[in-house]
């Protein structure tokens, strides 16, 4: 059992990270764009699915250390949780790369995205 969910969490994970900020800077966008949201407030939040690779790479580790704190029945080896950590950190580059070039690509067309007035003629 621990098996099929350790290879549900090394493949899904990474994906779920990059779909999830996919869609965070969606809502973002579409909210400045109603004018909901202000632009500033829109670049400080998109910062934040930045983390998301690392919650990726965090939950697989979790998962495969208990997997095998229930194998080895109990015992925990620090020196190879160390040294998983740090094989997964290959794997955070790569669901970091997508994310980085989502959230450049939020930040760009923000920047670009000509300023409105409000309704009442004033400069936001």
């Amino acid at each position: 059992m621990w098996l099929a969910i350790k290879i549900g969490v090394f493949y899904g994970a990474p994906v779920a990270a990059v779909v999830l900020a996919a869609l965070y800077l969606a809502v973002l966008w579409l909210r400045v764009r109603r004018g909901t949201l202000a632009r500033g407030a829109a670049a400080a939040r998109g910062a934040w699915s930045l983390i998301l690779p690392l919650a990726a790479v965090a939950a697989i580790w979790a998962t495969a250390e208990l997997a095998s704190y229930s194998a080895a029945g109990g015992a925990w080896d620090g020196a190879a949780a160390l040294a998983l950590l740090r094989g997964l950190l290959p794997l955070a580059g790569y669901a970091a790369l997508p994310v980085v070039l989502l959230a450049a690509a939020f930040w760009t067309m923000l920047a670009r995205m000509p300023r409105q007035g409000r309704k009442d003629g004033t400069a936001r």
